[in-house]
């Protein structure tokens, strides 16, 4: 049996004042029906509810993981990044081995840490191919031992030997970035060993970038220590995250070809992002792109490479309304330096943070993340 109401009750049900309601009739959205008197209109409760709910927007979906992170790893702000409440500016010049065992005790050691070298013979070492999913299938091979900081000094030491860097027994103990380096150029220049250096404490940590955040849901249901980098890995290997340094350097590459007008022009043209510009946290200048592109402006530049680093970066405030990001400046150092686009320098260094996050969500009630489906 059809229910009908008068024309206020109407509009009451809908939200609406009385002449937003008769235009609704007059749009045809709703019909009016006469009523005995041949002049009052009544209203049809059914198709009022159709319309109601025709209207109604749809509520945003909830967030997948609604979990508020408590972390004292790395603070960040537009105003800089601070490692254990260390301003990163003081930290460049210290060792990738301090860094990491600052973000793993919380304390910067007072002297030079010396990790143990698992790369001194072939014998000793897996054979990897310099990428991602080579640092995967490595991490596939430690013997874990539960211990999340040791578990990652042993991943870290084994990377080079695993990617070609040999040495004799007898010779003089190397710095990391030293050994790394030279898994991916045989004698590297001490401008080279400090860039890679500052680029491996610089990206050693990033809040809870999605990667982080892999290895803290692994954590949260209590994976070892290995299985949750493993989980970080999976996740930087995206093209959307770890690769963004290798996409810099290819436009760089452009950049060398064709100039910078042209390569940055094009991109405007076409309103496509330009690799390496632009920051989620940082509305301004990313503080860690100046720190890095000083080492790599000292870097040995026979064929003249810089020069297209330079020019890019002069012509690029014309033409891009973003900042140059961390990713332009990993891809500056491996273009100047002639190492591959694709060199994990990324990946290695965000074992260390990875690390210090684990170690954190391993004292937090377990299974605390769990997605919200609609």
């Amino acid at each position: 049996m059809t229910t009908f109401v008068r024309a206020p009750e109407a509009a009451r049900r809908l939200g609406v004042s009385t002449a937003t309601l008769y235009s609704y009739v007059s749009r045809r959205k709703v019909r009016r029906t006469l009523a005995a008197d041949g002049r009052s209109s009544l209203f049809d409760i059914a198709e009022l509810d159709l319309l109601i709910e025709r209207n109604r927007r749809p509520t945003p979906p909830p967030p997948t993981i609604d979990v508020r992170v408590s972390t004292a790893v790395t603070q960040l702000s537009d105003e800089g990044l601070r490692f254990r409440d260390i301003p990163v500016e003081q930290l460049v010049d210290r060792s990738f081995e301090d860094v990491a065992e600052l973000l793993w005790s919380g304390t910067l050691p007072d002297t030079a840490t010396a990790w143990p070298e698992h790369d001194t013979t072939p014998s000793d070492s897996v054979s990897v191919e310099s990428s991602v999913m080579g640092l995967i299938r490595l991490a596939t091979t430690i013997t874990p031992t539960g211990n999340a900081p040791e578990d990652a000094r042993q991943f870290l030491t084994s990377i080079p030997g695993a990617l070609g860097t040999r040495r004799a027994r007898n010779d003089a103990p190397m710095r990391y970035a030293q050994r790394l380096t030279m898994a991916w150029t045989s004698e590297p220049s001490n401008a080279l060993v400090q860039a890679v250096n500052t680029a491996l404490v610089l990206l050693a940590d990033h809040e809870l970038a999605t990667s982080t955040l892999a290895v803290r849901v692994a954590a949260s249901v209590r994976s070892s220590p290995l299985a949750a980098m493993i989980a970080g890995l999976a996740a930087v290997e995206g093209q959307l995250h770890g690769s963004a340094g290798s996409f810099a350097h290819k436009l760089l590459e452009q950049v060398a070809k064709s100039g910078p007008v042209t390569v940055l022009g094009n991109y405007r043209s076409t309103h496509t992002r330009v690799p390496g510009f632009g920051h989620k946290i940082y509305r301004h200048r990313d503080p860690r792109v100046d720190l890095l592109l000083d080492r790599v402006h000292r870097l040995p530049d026979p064929h003249g490479r810089l020069r297209t680093v330079q020019g890019l970066l002069a012509t690029s405030g014309a033409l891009v309304t973003q900042h140059p990001n961390i990713d332009l400046a990993v891809g500056a150092l491996t273009f100047v330096s002639g190492l591959p686009p694709d060199t994990p320098i990324f990946a290695i260094a965000r074992v260390a943070g990875w690390t210090a996050h684990y170690l954190e969500e391993i004292e937090e009630r377990p299974v605390r993340f769990r997605g919200l489906a609609r």
